[in-house]
């Protein structure tokens, strides 16, 4: 994946992503503090550029309006036409989509949509461009590599996405990430990884269902789910509960390998 430095206008120089990898709904107070919120927003706009988070056209000139504000400020109708975004246009639109309209037709639009956020500072653009961002059901989920489903039943295709947030577990199609189905930590039993596997089950317990998938990247997914379930069951000690309510009976082990 193209990774990202703080300043799109600089097309030369190497580009890292620092990349967050636990979040939590209510971060307010996380994105109160400046360089937090430039971190979280690199993150999110690499996110959407890479289509790691599905985003209508709509949504897309919404944020793109955003960014531009953040980069080169408040709209100038002299300077800002078609043409002025031309050679890094890509860093503004999601990958799915650009193909979709001409270059002069997606400036076109951004800079309209630009053109409404004069007089925001760069913070208060990002900003924005993360509350429409956190709108989305996938903000702060971690996507794992495609992995092959094992014996898992027809409603499980052949292959997945796992993706794991603060919410819980989901599955996805690799091609366009259509969600499959969606595994809340209230409702997961148990998970377990080995070096090559990594399985979970949901339901009751005496009757849960298991799915396991042929993946390397099982103790990093097990770990990630273990970070989420302290950082939950520390808010109910804390008394913090929101919607995110107990996930203390949640269990977890290793596989052994075959």
């Amino acid at each position: 994946m193209k990774a990202w430095t703080g300043d799109p206008k600089d097309e030369s120089s190497p580009r890292f992503l620092f990349k967050k990898k636990t979040f939590i709904r209510d971060d307010d107070r996380e994105l109160s503090d400046l360089v937090a919120r430039h971190l979280v927003y690199i993150q999110a706009l690499a996110s959407v550029v890479n289509a790691d988070y599905p985003t209508s056209p709509e949504q897309a000139v919404r944020l793109a309006g955003l960014q531009v504000q953040v980069v080169y400020g408040d709209h100038n109708a002299s300077n800002h036409v078609p043409g002025f975004l031309t050679a890094n246009l890509k860093d503004y639109i999601p990958k799915t989509l650009f193909a979709t309209k001409k270059p002069a037709e997606w400036e076109s639009i951004i800079f309209a949509e630009h053109a409404k956020h004069k007089g925001k500072s760069a913070d208060e653009a990002k900003l924005g461009y993360l509350s429409l961002v956190k709108k989305s059901q996938f903000y702060g989920t971690t996507f794992y590599p495609p992995c092959k489903s094992v014996n898992n039943g027809r409603k499980i295709p052949n292959k997945v996405i796992i993706g794991v947030n603060a919410d819980g577990i989901m599955l996805l199609k690799p091609k366009d990430k259509e969600l499959i189905s969606t595994h809340p930590f209230t409702e997961i039993c148990s998970w377990a990884s080995s070096s090559t596997t990594f399985a979970f089950e949901f339901g009751v317990q005496s009757e849960a269902t298991k799915y396991t998938f042929e993946t390397k990247q099982g103790a990093i997914i097990a770990s990630t789910i273990q970070t989420y379930i302290d950082i939950l069951v520390e808010m109910l000690t804390n008394g913090n509960e929101e919607d995110e309510s107990t996930a203390t009976g949640t269990s977890h082990g290793s596989e052994g390998d075959d």
